[in-house]
């Protein structure tokens, strides 16, 4: 086996401001359980996460916070995921307190066509999401 193969990509991590704000967000607009929330050190500095996926299920994806510090631009990740109801899944997010960014259009992925939308989470991280 070569070491590519025995490695890969576990879970998207984000660094936000109000952890409290952004996990009740994203627990309402994906559907994950309470999750567990961690209080740990990174070479001696102070952070809170909190780890979600569904209840019972593998985490899938995780959001961290440095308590007192000032807050993270959310300009260096955007973020992917997938639905199978784009409609659906915009009304969640502005309930929830997100907002659209780009409105849903049309997308071509090869010889499949679908639709895809990007949201701003409360903020300001960006996500794209396909549907299908």
């Amino acid at each position: 086996m070569t070491q590519a193969a025995e490695s890969r990509f576990g879970f998207p991590r984000i660094v936000v401001h109000d952890l409290q704000k952004q996990a009740a967000f994203y627990r309402a607009v994906f559907g994950y359980g309470e999750g567990i929330t961690i209080k740990a050190e990174i070479k001696g500095r102070p952070l809170e996460e909190v780890l979600l996926g569904p209840d019972g299920g593998k985490i899938e994806f995780l959001l961290l916070a440095f308590p007192g510090e000032p807050a993270p631009s959310p300009s260096g990740v955007l973020l992917g995921f997938n639905t199978a109801d784009l409609d659906a899944f915009e009304a969640r997010v502005v309930t929830a307190g997100g907002s659209v960014y780009q409105e849903i259009g049309p997308m071509q992925m090869g010889e499949k066509a679908t639709r895809m939308a990007f949201y701003s989470d409360p903020e300001g991280f960006l996500f794209e999401v396909i549907e299908g």
